[in-house]
């Protein structure tokens, strides 16, 4: 018989995002960082504000923990607006940053990868065409790469050119209402 193992965040992940959305819902305005997009994502019992660990001995956590946040997107979108365009998520999930700023994360970032070194070069920045991209997929001929914009109700469609893997739109833009996941079946 085999365990079967539900894929779920970190508890610390998930503090964090209740600790976000509580500092949003019980400090003082105006929020130093508003990300209530945790709270869905970690989608707690709704005696959530009753945890210890929400506790209002908590709060000095909780106030570095946004602090640290706020300094760190500010970064991101400073160096963005200077042309650096990737942005490295380490930690223990439940990062909303393309959620909640899409005008900075909705481009997608090309990028090869040689097969003799593993080494990846950045090979272009291209627009999803919408807004929120929640999830992509290349399809099974390895021809075409598909994006589900989630604000936008749209999917957008680019062809793949096989010798150099660049993308390129292909005029199909579907509206379809809040898509989030691609599956080629």
């Amino acid at each position: 018989m085999h365990d079967k193992q539900v894929a779920a965040p970190d508890n610390t992940a998930v503090r964090v995002a209740l600790w976000r959305a509580l500092h949003v819902e019980v400090d003082s305005p105006p929020p130093v960082f508003e990300d209530e997009v945790g709270l869905k994502l970690a989608a707690p019992d709704d005696g959530w504000r009753s945890r210890p660990d929400m506790s209002p001995f908590t709060r000095p956590f909780r106030a570095s923990i946004v602090a640290r946040a706020r300094f760190i997107e500010d970064l991101v979108a400073e160096q963005a607006a200077r042309g650096v365009g990737q942005y490295v998520i380490l930690g223990a999930g439940l990062d909303t940053f393309a959620q909640r700023r899409p005008e900075i994360a909705s481009r997608l970032l090309v990028f090869e990868i040689d097969q003799q070194t593993g080494k990846l070069t950045l090979v272009e920045h291209v627009s999803t065409a919408g807004n929120w991209p929640r999830n992509f997929t290349i399809d099974p001929s390895g021809g075409f790469l598909l994006v589900a914009n989630q604000r936008s109700d749209n999917v957008v469609v680019f062809s793949i050119d096989p010798s150099t893997g660049r993308l390129k739109p292909t005029g199909v833009n579907e509206q379809i209402p809040s898509p989030v996941c691609l599956r080629f079946l």
